[in-house]
């Protein structure tokens, strides 16, 4: 990537890069170029493509069960207290569309 091409990506963000930053950036992007090729030199022959992290399958009974920690229960009262509108149960927000 040439340094127009960082400069008017940096203006489309809305950044205004000084000459260092944009030196900089050209020196990131090459290190990951050159390091793309180098993953590029791997033989990879005989390795089957993963379509998930993990393969395996899941295990339900090695999960935990789902308990709630009453510990962080909001009283309703506190909560409504703590809303800047409200009624008697509810809290009242402004729509958003």
């Amino acid at each position: 990537m040439n340094e127009e091409r960082i400069k008017k990506l940096a203006s489309d963000l809305l950044f205004e890069p000084n000459e260092e930053v944009v030196l900089l950036t050209k020196q990131l992007l090459a290190n990951i170029d050159h390091e793309l090729e180098e993953l590029d030199q791997l033989d990879l022959t005989g390795i089957k493509p993963m379509t998930h992290i993990n393969e395996r399958a899941i295990d339900f009974a090695l999960l935990r069960e789902d308990e709630p920690d009453l510990q962080y229960v909001i009283k309703k009262d506190d909560l409504l207290n703590n809303a800047s509108d409200h009624d008697q149960d509810f809290v009242i927000m402004k729509k958003v569309i």
